[in-house]
Parts: C-alpha cells; sequence; structure tokens
C-alpha cells in the first residue's frame, strides 16, 4: 500500500484530514506492508503513524473601534454630560466609604469631604486622595492594617448554609368568564 493512501486511511480513522497525518521516519517501510485498515490501526496504535494536534485559528481579542475616525456628533452625544457626572462622582463617594471603612479617613471629616465631593471639586479619586493628603486628613499607617483585619475576619467567620426552600405546589388559575 502505498503512503498516500496509508495517510487517507488514517485520516479516516482519526477524524483528520490527510495533511495532519504524518508516518515516522523509522516506521516506512512498516506502513508500507499494510495491507488493511486493521494493519493501519495497529499502525496508529503502535505510534508509527499520528495526527498533529489541531492549532485552530488564532484568536485574537476584537477591537472596539472607537478612535477618533469612528466618532459621530457632538462631545456629549455619545455619553451626556450627567452620565459622566454620575459615573465620577458615584465613584469617588464610593472611594470615600472605603477610606472611611479602613480608617484611612477619620469620620469627623466625612460631611466636609461629602460636601466638597458634591460641590464637583475633584476631577476622579485621585484628585481627593491629593486634597486629603494635602489637608492632614488621610492616615496613611492605617493603610495596611485594616486589609488584614477584614480577612481575618473573613477566615474566622463560619460559613452559614443557606436554607432549603421547599416547593410548592403549582396554583392553578381560573379560566376566563365567557360573556
Amino acid at each position: 500500500m502505498s503512503a498516500t493512501t496509508v495517510k487517507r486511511l488514517a485520516a479516516d480513522i482519526l477524524k483528520c484530514g490527510v495533511n495532519r497525518i504524518r508516518i515516522k521516519d523509522g516506521e516506512y517501510g512498516r506502513a508500507m506492508e499494510a495491507l488493511t485498515r486493521e494493519d493501519v490501526r495497529g499502525l496508529i496504535d503502535d505510534g508509527a503513524v499520528y495526527s498533529l494536534r489541531y492549532v485552530g485559528p488564532r484568536t485574537k481579542p476584537e477591537r472596539k473601534r472607537k478612535g477618533i475616525g469612528k466618532r459621530r456628533g457632538k462631545k456629549f452625544s455619545r455619553k451626556s454630560e450627567k452620565d459622566s457626572w454620575m459615573e465620577r462622582i458615584r465613584s469617588q463617594r464610593a472611594y470615600l466609604d472605603v477610606l472611611l471603612e479602613t480608617g484611612e479617613v477619620p469620620a469627623e471629616y466625612k460631611r466636609k469631604v461629602y460636601l466638597k465631593i458634591k460641590g464637583g471639586s475633584f476631577k476622579g479619586k485621585k484628585a481627593l486622595l491629593t486634597y486629603l493628603k494635602e489637608n492632614e486628613m488621610y492616615d496613611e499607617s492605617k493603610k495596611k492594617a485594616a486589609p488584614a483585619k477584614k480577612e481575618a475576619a473573613k477566615a474566622a467567620e463560619p460559613k452559614k448554609e443557606a436554607p432549603k426552600k421547599e416547593k410548592k405546589a403549582p396554583v392553578k388559575k381560573a379560566a376566563p368568564k365567557k360573556k
């Protein structure tokens, strides 16, 4: 049997393309002696005939195509001023909550900073942090101690199992009245 026939049968057995089938260098003689499909199966089992692994097309993340050339409309037609404002303010308020929770900012400064955030004094979270550091409202010594306490508290807490819900019998709806 020729090499092309052996490869064709092996491709059929291994359910792959002929181009992926290989015959080992020292095994060509044995491959030529094969007469039946069973002989080719034996060569596959021995490892004399094998298939290359399937690699497939390279996966590449799809680009967003949001560049300058794709933009249509005015500045705030893509994202309104209100949406960007809400996004900025909510992130600053959440950041302030985290700082208060960890103890990096004392509670007596909360109202003052909150109102500054509400007034739009800060461009972002980084500007907020800079303001807190400049006005000595930020305590860096408590920065690393707080997360360790949280992790220790989580590890010490016993895990609670959710109660199992009982299945309710299906309620039959009354048929609509005919007029």
